[in-house]
């Protein structure tokens, strides 16, 4: 999950977070991918639409857009689920006057990255479900409820030749929703057979979700990336060279938790990736080995290659949920400005961090 720095401060004080309508959650302060198993998800199989008021069990883990682009049908741009903005439009325009629903929808598909690190053609997308949720109560409740969720709809006339999948979920509940919203994408096939990591991304920022529930208006073409189980292999092999550590192998960097970040320009101008960019955590956070794979995945350089990815990855094998603030620091000459961000990285998933210059 990928959140502003005073979002995090509205929202978690100490261990209480009190909602938009006056809503007690008792919070540990704990970021970043919870997830569950994918037997209670209760769509239809094959069903583009899912009611939202269906149950389910929380299926991902982070999320956000990731480089070279989507592949979704429409092209469209998609909102990178980071709140850059200061204000906090609606936030306390009303009292709880029932459930606020809208339509959220977009594509899912594998990560631009996918095909680069070893599984070309990009893999089955049978057997994935998708789900939207809201992260306060993922932090609250690991266990907790999606607002919506159900299998996706991989028919040939719901999916485009570039392989992404359109999903939709009807009535989706945005009353109580303080931190945005989180789409989540995971594998329904045996943990055995898996060819997905759980895999999360940041849907919508608190702001889009204000507007979305002020002018009853749909979330449209929002887009979730899986990281497959090959590409995570091989950025293991690309961190095992790197660090010299011999230990870590295909499975490592799953069980740890890590964040595949790309950083990117600006969402208006397609999200293009950006060359020779850093990013910085915390001064106090020094859990995470931070690399920046050259063009070719071979090796590692200074700042961000030609596809605008970082990896982080924490130091210990046995790590604990890490949740930091991450900052950007823009090529030489580029006079783009880019908003920090707080996103955390949870054992047994991937996190997928887009971080897009603001417009």
């Amino acid at each position: 999950m990928a959140i502003s720095p005073h979002r995090m401060r509205d929202s978690v004080k100490g261990v209480g977070f009190h909602g938009r309508y006056g809503r007690s959650h008792c919070l540990t302060v704990v970021v970043g991918w919870l997830l569950a198993g994918l037997t209670g998800c209760s769509a239809g199989a094959g069903s583009k639409r899912v009611d939202a008021g269906a149950g389910g069990s929380v299926v991902g883990g982070a999320g956000g857009s990731g480089a070279g682009g989507s592949g979704a049908r429409d092209g469209s741009s998609a909102d990178s689920g980071a709140d850059s903005t200061g204000g906090d439009v609606g936030r306390d325009a009303s009292t709880d006057l029932g459930p606020i629903t809208v339509t959220v929808s977009g594509t899912a598909a594998a990560h631009p990255l996918t095909a680069a690190l070893g599984m070309n053609p990009p893999g089955d997308f049978n057997q994935l479900v998708v789900a939207v949720a809201d992260p306060v109560a993922m932090i609250v409740n690991p266990a907790a409820s999606p607002l919506a969720g159900g299998p996706l709809d991989t028919s040939a006339s719901n999916c485009a030749a570039t392989g992404s999948c359109a999903w939709a979920f009807d009535n989706v509940d945005l009353r109580n929703l303080s931190l945005g919203l989180t789409g989540l994408i995971d594998d329904g096939r045996a943990p055995t057979s898996r060819i997905w990591l759980k895999t999360g991304n940041a849907v919508a920022s608190a702001a889009l979700v204000d507007a979305a529930r002020i002018n009853r208006q749909p979330i449209t073409d929002r887009r979730l990336f899986a990281v497959s189980r090959s590409t995570e292999a091989s950025l293991a092999q690309l961190m095992a060279a790197t660090l010299g550590d011999a230990a870590i192998v295909a499975g490592s960097l799953e069980s740890r938790g890590f964040i595949l970040g790309t950083i990117a320009g600006k969402a208006s101008q397609g999200n293009a990736p950006v060359a020779g960019a850093t990013v910085s955590v915390a001064p106090s956070e020094t859990r995470f080995n931070i690399v920046y794979p050259n063009a070719t995945f071979t090796g590692v350089g200074t700042a961000t290659a030609a596809h605008g990815t970082f990896l982080a990855v924490p130091k210990l094998a046995s790590a604990p949920v890490i949740v930091t603030s991450w900052t950007v620091t823009a090529p030489t000459g580029d006079t783009r400005v880019w908003p920090s961000l707080t996103a955390g990285s949870m054992p047994g998933s991937a996190f997928v961090l887009m971080m897009s210059a603001n417009e």
